[in-house]
């Protein structure tokens, strides 16, 4: 029974760093909550590793594998998942580059694929719509949809005219630029379109792209405000906070991303 509880320290770590892999926010909280409980499987699983290199009968070697699995578990989350947990205007910048004629044909094929005058936010996590916000034609308001967006993808589809294979084609345009979701009001490409980019924690990072040159108050709107950092006359980064987070870019992003990079 002894040898078995040693095993439980191992398992912690292992559903720890499962639930930095879902989501390394919701994880941290996990763990500082429940740091009575993950702090000493950490230590323990450590421990228990160390004294099992000897191998000497099946319970070490069984320990000393399930150590090193988690070990080679963690460095493998640092080295691919993490970097995707994270995100800044450098980033943001690298990412457009090299992304950018696919985001333009992106909007190109949203635009041509819903109705006339329709509104709609449509967002993805694991798979599956987690935001499927939508306004036909004559709608003044958002029907917003957060918890039932993948139940009522189908009917929310209808609304602003896509079909099937536009919903998928949409979906798999957005996996192949590395994005989450976008934005389209009912001018859609007359005016400005959001391309959701990367959740970190509770914030946001987008693209705000329009289909023209900004003129100069949309020029002076975004260079002063603090959750906007313009890149160029057609493209600007923007962070939100989320319900509780600062509205403005981490860390004074901004005036250290401007000095290295005029956008105009």
């Amino acid at each position: 029974m002894r040898n078995i509880l040693k095993f439980l320290p191992m398992l912690i770590v292992t559903i720890l760093i499962i639930l930095f892999w879902i989501d390394d926010f919701v994880a941290f909280i996990i763990t500082i909550f429940l740091f009575f409980l993950s702090i000493p499987a950490i230590i323990a699983s450590i421990y228990f590793t160390i004294k099992s290199y000897r191998l000497s009968n099946r319970w070490q070697k069984g320990l000393f594998a399930w150590g090193i699995f988690n070990l080679l578990f963690f460095f493998t989350y640092l080295s691919f998942r993490l970097p995707t947990q994270r995100c800044s205007a450098t980033l943001m910048a690298e990412h457009y580059e090299k992304n950018a004629k696919y985001m333009e044909e992106l909007l190109e094929y949203v635009d041509r694929s819903l109705d006339d005058s329709t509104s709609i936010h449509l967002e993805f996590e694991h798979g599956k719509a987690s935001i499927f916000h939508v306004a036909s034609k004559g709608d003044s308001l958002m029907s917003c949809h957060w918890d039932d967006a993948e139940v009522k993808k189908d009917s929310l589809m209808r609304v602003v005219g896509l079909t099937r294979d536009e919903y998928d084609s949409i979906h798999s345009q957005l996996n192949s630029i590395d994005c989450i979701g976008f934005e389209m009001s009912k001018s859609h490409l007359k005016d400005e379109t959001i391309i959701n980019f990367r959740r970190v924690g509770m914030g946001m990072y987008s693209f705000i792209v329009y289909n023209r040159l900004m003129n100069q108050d949309e020029k002076d709107y975004y260079m002063n405000d603090g959750q906007c950092i313009p890149y160029n006359e057609k493209v600007v980064f923007m962070y939100g906070g989320g319900a509780f987070g600062m509205q403005v870019f981490p860390n004074d992003e901004k005036e250290e991303f401007l000095l290295r990079h005029k956008p105009w």
